[in-house]
């Protein structure tokens, strides 16, 4: 070594409840990871899917479909209309 070289002692490593530390960082970030995973499907899938049946059934008509399908035949309980 040089005369001028500082010698500086090596940090000791953490091995005193390191396991717990490792556990509640990732146990605190898999909550926060799941619950950003929950909002974001709710607002970019579970509200627009409730808006696009919400549409659908304003202006479905259940009467109308049914004759639709008796008409075609789809019914063993019900004559087709020929």
């Amino acid at each position: 070594m040089s005369a001028g070289a500082v010698v500086q002692k090596l940090a000791k490593p953490q091995l005193r409840g390191l396991y717990d530390k490792k556990t509640k960082f990732h146990l605190v970030f898999s909550v926060v990871l799941s619950i950003g995973v929950g909002v974001a499907y709710k607002y970019g899938i579970g509200e627009p899917r409730k808006k696009a049946y919400a549409e659908f059934y304003k202006h479905y008509d259940a009467e109308k479909d049914f004759e639709r399908m008796r008409k075609l035949g789809l019914f063993s309980s019900c004559p087709a209309d020929d």
